[in-house]
This record gives C-alpha cells, sequence and structure tokens, in this order.
C-alpha cells in the first residue's frame, strides 16, 4: 500500500466515515463532504472541459478534438450527494488515452427524488447520445460507487428495451445490493476507511423509501439477470463494506455468460481508482482499465 493511500484513508476515515446518523443527518453530511471536492483539477494537455444543456442530458462534457469513443460516466455519492468536478482528472486521463469524449450527467438525488428518478435521467443521458449519432459499439458507460450501481441499472435498463447493448462497462466499488448481509457489513466495518455498515443501511433507506422496490434489478442489480449484457470490469477493495456486492455482481454476470474482468486490491480504499493523478495504485489500475476497453469489441 502506498503512502498516498494510507493518507487518503486517514483522511477519508476522519471527514466521511461516520455512524448513528439519522437520515436528515446523513443526507446534510453527505452532501458536505461529497459536494464540496479538493481536489485539484489537472486535465491532460488537448483534453477540454465544456458545459452541456440540451433536453435528455445536463452535464459536462471532457474531449479531445477529435473523439472516436464515448465513455457515459456516472458519478458516485450514494444517490444523495456528488458533483461532476470531483471526476474531471479521471475523466480528461480516459479521453486523452482513449482518444473519446466523456460525457458526466447530472443526475437527481434522494430524498428529494427517490427511486427509480436517477435511473431514469441515466437512461435518458444514454438515449441522448445515440442520438448524437454515436454507435452503442463505440460507447463505454462506467461509474464508481452509487454511480457503479447506475451503470449496471442502465445495462439491464438497456437491454430491457431493446436497445444495443454499449461496447462495455466499467464499475468501481459498485453499490448493486439492497439486502446486504448484516454480518458481512459489519465484518468489514472497522477496515473501511470510507464508508460504514451504518451509512449502506441508512442510504439504503433514503433512496428506496418504498421497500417493495428493492428488489427490483434496477435498485438491486446484483439481483439482475445478465443475459445478453456487455463485458464488464469490476473493482473492489477486500477492505471495504461494498465488497461482497461486487461479488454478487460478478456472480450473476458470469452466471449469464458475461465476460468480467475482475480487480481487486486489499489495503486502498473504496472506488481508489477514481484518485489519478495522485494515487499510484489508481494509475496502475487504471493502464487496466483503459486495456479492457481497448480489447472489447
Amino acid at each position: 500500500m502506498s503512502l498516498q493511500a494510507r493518507l487518503i484513508k486517514a483522511v477519508t476515515r476522519r471527514t466521511i466515515k461516520r455512524s448513528g446518523l439519522n437520515e436528515q443527518q446523513l443526507v446534510r453530511h453527505l452532501r458536505k463532504v461529497f459536494n464540496d471536492t479538493p481536489v485539484l483539477t489537472l486535465l491532460p494537455r488537448g483534453v477540454t472541459l465544456s458545459r452541456v444543456e440540451q433536453d435528455g442530458f445536463t452535464g459536462d462534457r471532457i474531449s479531445v478534438k477529435q473523439p472516436s469513443m464515448t465513455v457515459l460516466y456516472l458519478h458516485g455519492g450514494a444517490y444523495i450527494g456528488g458533483i461532476t468536478k470531483t471526476y474531471h482528472n479521471l475523466a480528461g486521463r480516459l479521453a486523452k488515452k482513449l482518444q473519446a469524449d466523456v460525457y458526466l450527467p447530472v443526475y437527481p438525488f434522494a430524498p428529494e427524488h427517490p427511486y427509480p428518478a436517477a435511473v431514469n435521467r441515466v437512461m435518458e443521458a444514454y438515449e441522448y447520445l445515440l442520438s448524437l449519432g454515436k454507435h452503442p459499439q463505440d460507447i463505454v458507460i462506467a461509474g464508481d460507487s452509487a454511480g457503479g450501481g447506475l451503470t449496471l441499472a442502465t445495462l439491464l435498463h438497456i437491454r430491457d428495451k431493446g436497445l444495443e447493448q454499449p461496447r462495455c462497462a466499467v464499475t468501481f466499488s459498485p453499490a448493486s445490493n439492497a439486502f446486504p448481509d448484516d454480518t458481512i457489513l459489519d465484518a468489514l466495518d472497522p477496515s473501511d476507511a470510507m464508508l460504514s455498515a451504518d451509512i449502506i443501511r441508512t442510504v439504503i433507506d433514503i433512496y428506496l423509501p418504498n421497500p417493495d422496490d428493492r428488489s427490483h434489478p434496477y435498485a438491486s442489480p446484483c439481483l439482475g439477470d445478465y443475459t445478453g449484457i456487455c463485458p464488464l470490469l469490476i473493482t473492489a477493495s477486500t477492505d471495504e463494506v461494498l465488497y461482497a456486492d461486487g461479488k454478487r455482481v460478478r456472480r450473476a454476470a458470469e452466471q449469464a455468460g458475461v465476460k468480467v474482468e475482475w480487480i481487486e486490491r486489499p489495503g486502498v480504499f473504496h472506488v481508489w481508482p477514481i484518485m489519478v493523478p495522485f494515487l499510484p495504485e489508481a494509475n496502475k489500475d487504471l493502464k487496466r482499465v483503459v486495456a479492457f476497453i481497448r480489447a472489447c469489441s
């Protein structure tokens, strides 16, 4: 484990990880820490940032001059908060390495807009890309944490609507299960430097206030049938409370014959790959992500 990883874990444990907050307190806390990112934006040379506000899509576009591929990146934030700016460094490197344009959509948050508002908005974003003339074979859908869950939900939604699957999908520590095993959550709670078992349980109540929704595959993608879904890359830290979520998605996808690339690391924190270029482990694993995307066809 790198020195940078140790430092980030120390900071996130102090600033993000909490237990014992009620729903209103957790919403305020997560929006405070996720919506005011301290990360400096360092875009690679030749990569530009612009704002898009169109019917079907509101958000950021980070692009090279002549993109040949498109990434739809869905940010994390527990379905409660988060901002696209946090992901400009990652998006910039994906744009540069893949010669791509990367779209970072804004989507609605719970509790004001609970499930399925975010799922529907992200589906609109995919359809927006198709309306621009983007071919599905040149589109990658990616996301982290809640955005990873939305990525999986979108793949299932695309299939269920009879649309063509994208080239592939990438999920960093995806949140995928509204019925977590309390024994597993509690066992991993001490080693997770960012999220707590308590946060996971409360977020489920906030995002999915109607218990009847929780078994729907768009709400709990690990319960989905992955027949006909594009290749998947999944990352998960063995130390994080969502480790089991990633493993369940992997199992469901592989049972349906989906090609899955699995990256796990001990000692790192939830969604570590988003911390490029500051984290050595993120820089190393981004190379694997780019190689996976290029190899898919």
